[in-house]
């Protein structure tokens, strides 16, 4: 496979403390932590993004930085503020970048936000989820429906001009009224970009819990997909481009950070349970914020230069680390793709891997055929990508290639 070595990263930092666990939540974070953990937890941020940012020969280049979680904006601006700086003092960032934190309308206020923008953040990823006050209390989240309308009027104040807003249907009790109301509200409000995912039950949650003992029914799959297509279709007329499966933008405003993830561009992450992929290698943390802790207070900063398993390891914080073969990159290459709207570009797929896409994937051209018969799929002499029918069986030809 070839890499591109002009290509920039995107840098993620994962920020595990929220108000309080939503009852859907699977991602790593925790509930309720004070304010001396969190102090604890960027100074230990700092020491790895110094531990990278020290060991390379070329400073990384980077024009996108995400502030994930968990929930970022419970943190006091001061935290934030020294994660950014620490940011900037190890790689190299864009003028340019896109500076994105997600946020739980809860715990905005104006001085928070006029205190992002101070610090070079320009979007905010507001997890709404819903505009249905009863939804939300469903959900277990911790805001109302007027918080989300109120912040981001304050972040219009505030000079926001790239905002996110997080949509979440086939939930237990929302019917197609509820869906179409909390869609209208949202476009209402004119962000530049909208994400909007069918709630998926884990196990390990207490949702999943609720659904083993019987209390919780998942939504039919004929609700959750008309949901979908009504939101699709919507969206289209409001002049949105469904650029992904689950996420539409104003033109100009796709999420630069997350296409990294779609078009196989290289992300470094930081923090307790970040996943990396740089160099061909994918790693990440673990998921325990006080080993995270220790073992980052621990480190040898005269460590080398490489992204060994070794020297990572020796800090006692990678919890997983794969060398990807040519099969592998390949294969998630055209895993990611097709969630696009552009979906696999031949040519793109020829010049990264050294090889034709049906050199490589012959033995399954019949196979997607069939699907492009059925109307499932696009496939010409420029690329491969689903149709809007094929993204509702979107698993099931993504799985040839895997």
């Amino acid at each position: 496979m070839k890499t591109n070595k002009a290509d920039k990263a995107g840098l993620y930092v994962h920020i595990p403390f929220c108000l309080r666990k939503c009852l859907y939540c699977d991602f790593f974070s925790k509930s309720g932590s004070d304010e001396n953990l969190q102090k604890e937890y960027v100074q230990a941020l700092i020491r790895e993004m110094e531990f990278y940012g020290s060991r390379q020969e070329n400073r990384i280049k980077a024009d996108t930085v995400f502030l994930g979680g968990g929930t970022p904006s419970i943190m006091k601006p001061a935290l934030t503020a020294a994660v950014i700086e620490a940011l900037r003092k190890n790689f190299d960032i864009d003028t340019e970048a896109e500076i994105t934190i997600e946020c739980n309308p809860a715990t905005l206020t104006k001085e928070k936000l006029e205190e992002y923008r101070k610090d070079g953040i320009n979007r905010l990823s507001i997890g709404a989820q819903s505009f249905d006050d009863d939804v939300l209390k469903r959900l277990g989240r911790v805001h109302s429906s007027q918080d989300i309308i109120q912040t981001v009027r304050m972040a219009r104040k505030a000079g926001f001009g790239n905002i996110n807003i997080d949509l979440m249907f086939a939930v237990p009790g929302l019917d197609m009224n509820k869906w179409k109301a909390s869609m209208n509200k949202t476009l209402e409000l004119e962000p530049e970009h909208l994400s909007f995912y069918s709630l998926e039950i884990a196990e390990g949650t207490p949702f999943g819990e609720m659904l083993r003992q019987g209390i919780l029914e998942e939504t039919p799959v004929e609700t959750d997909r008309s949901m979908y297509h009504w939101a699709m279709e919507t969206i289209d007329r409001a002049g949105y481009d469904h650029y992904e499966i689950s996420n539409a933008a104003a033109e100009g405003r796709k999420c630069r950070h997350n296409m990294k993830y779609w078009t196989f561009g290289e992300y470094m992450g930081f923090g307790a349970s970040a996943h990396s992929f740089m160099g061909g290698v994918r790693y990440s943390n673990i998921c325990d914020i006080g080993r995270y802790i220790s073992s980052m207070s621990n480190q040898d900063m005269s460590w080398g230069e490489s992204f060994s398993r070794q020297e990572h390891a020796a800090a006692d914080c990678t919890e997983m680390y794969h060398v990807n073969s040519f099969e592998d990159s390949a294969s998630e290459y055209v895993f990611t793709a097709l969630r696009t709207k552009e979906g696999v570009i031949l040519e793109d797929f020829r010049e990264r891997f050294g090889s034709r896409f049906w050199d490589v994937y012959g033995r399954q051209r019949g196979e997607l055929e069939s699907f492009v018969r059925s109307g499932h799929v696009i496939s010409d002499s420029r690329h491969i990508a689903l149709t809007g029918m094929g993204i509702d069986i979107s698993n099931r030809i993504m799985a040839i290639f895997v």
